[in-house]
């Protein structure tokens, strides 16, 4: 029995669905965070000395996985703020996917590049070279 040939229009509707998705996904969920942090933070105003020492006590999972758990307002905004970050860069490894359903070498091969400029940006500004 032959196996029926793909539909092209209805493969690319769902792949960029998923583009949709991931955007819709990411900015849902980041916004939803920072507003239950913003409303922690009024219920219960509290000074953060920002200082280099207090930043590097909460840059730990354990400290993340704790204010989560008792919805810190700052650990909420922060990890808000990380995926707010996120989204466009998954955006982007979800386009090289569309673009690869969809067979278009070129379009996967510039949105690669721009997600190697972006992973290099990151490791640039953790080495110190920004």
């Amino acid at each position: 029995m032959a196996q029926p040939k793909p539909n092209w229009a209805e493969t690319e509707v769902n792949v960029y669905t998923g583009v949709y998705r991931v955007l819709l996904g990411g900015m849902l969920l980041s916004t939803t965070l920072f507003a239950i942090g913003l409303v922690r933070a009024l219920l219960h105003p509290t000074y953060f000395p920002l200082t280099t020492e207090w930043i590097q006590q909460h840059y730990h999972w354990s400290v993340v996985w704790r204010g989560l758990a008792t919805l810190d307002p700052v650990v909420l905004m922060m990890v808000a703020t990380v995926l707010l970050i996120l989204t466009p860069v998954a955006r982007v490894l979800v386009s090289i996917y569309a673009f690869y359903v969809d067979r278009a070498r070129t379009y996967v091969a510039v949105t690669s590049i721009v997600f190697l400029v972006m992973v290099l940006t990151v490791v640039a500004s953790y080495l110190g070279l920004t």
